[in-house]
């Protein structure tokens, strides 16, 4: 929740989608919060290799992910679930752990770790 009230303001009200990954030490302290990707209205095509990279780069323990959705609908897409797949199995691989993959839009936000997505 904490990292909601972070990035919420950031990202809310955007009118194209932005990826934020934001790398955290073993004690889940911030080391850094980057912008991964920036896309379309409807579309951002982070890479899996490259946040995984900066993770090992930045020693971080473990990340959260965050991108808005700019129409306010929360649900994620079948890409935003595969992704998310993805980001925790190439983490495992690493020993980087995937704690989140927050979506916003709007007021609103949804959580892969809170609906059982991770």
């Amino acid at each position: 929740k904490d990292i909601v009230d972070i990035l919420m303001p950031q990202i809310r009200d955007l009118k194209t989608e932005v990826f934020k990954v934001v790398y955290l030490d073993s004690n889940n302290r911030i080391i850094d919060i980057v912008d991964a990707a920036t896309g379309t209205v409807n579309r951002a095509m982070p890479i899996v290799r490259e946040i995984i990279h900066s993770a090992l780069q930045k020693f971080a323990a473990s990340i959260i992910c965050a991108h808005n959705h700019p129409s306010g609908n929360i649900t994620p897409s079948v890409e935003d679930k595969k992704f998310t797949k993805e980001l925790s199995d190439a983490g495992k691989l690493m020993e980087v752990k995937l704690v989140d993959h927050i979506i916003i839009g709007g007021g609103n936000y949804y959580s892969f770790a809170d609906e059982g997505g991770l």
